[in-house]
């Protein structure tokens, strides 16, 4: 083929043909193509969702979470959305820390590593609500709740089911 527009022909493989989408300001914002949606982005930022949800339901937002207690005296919270996110414990901790989320249709899973303290404390997740979960802090040799360290930086996921 010369390096104008054509048709392919019967030599090229795996084409797939398909129909570009468009929003009123000519972004597009999508392909479609035997049966598949080819959703952005496709180049730079043509969407910008504030949630992402799974058949209606919310999965993550673009709203962070928020400290609701524990974590010690003044921690601070470095996140952009609920998927994944930054607490950096304040001082004189104790064994838990309470998050709070944008209200999910059930309830958030969320994992959290101490990378601090990890090879001495793991967290668990002991509850969940549409709003809110809360962490504890364990002990890797004793398996009993632990208080964190002044500092310790825990990395979270969190995810609305």
């Amino acid at each position: 083929m010369s390096n104008t527009n054509q048709v392919a022909n019967t030599s090229t493989q795996q084409i797939v043909p398909v129909q570009a989408t468009f929003n009123a300001a000519g972004v597009c914002t999508g392909l479609i193509g035997q049966g598949t949606t080819f959703s952005p982005p496709l180049s730079g930022n043509t969407e910008n969702p504030s949630t992402i949800s799974l058949g209606g339901n919310l999965v993550w937002s673009a709203t962070p979470p928020t400290i609701a207690s524990g974590f010690g005296t003044g921690p601070v919270i470095t996140a952009n959305s609920t998927a994944a996110f930054k607490v950096v414990v304040g001082t004189s901790p104790g064994s838990t820390g309470t998050l709070a989320f944008p209200t999910a249709p059930n309830g958030w899973i969320v994992q959290g590593w101490d990378i601090t303290q990890g090879t001495s404390l793991f967290l668990q997740q002991t509850a969940s609500s549409a709003t809110g979960a809360t962490l504890t802090s364990f002990s890797i040799t004793t398996g009993l709740a632990a208080n964190m360290t002044a500092g310790d930086v825990i990395l979270f996921e969190a995810t609305a089911y």
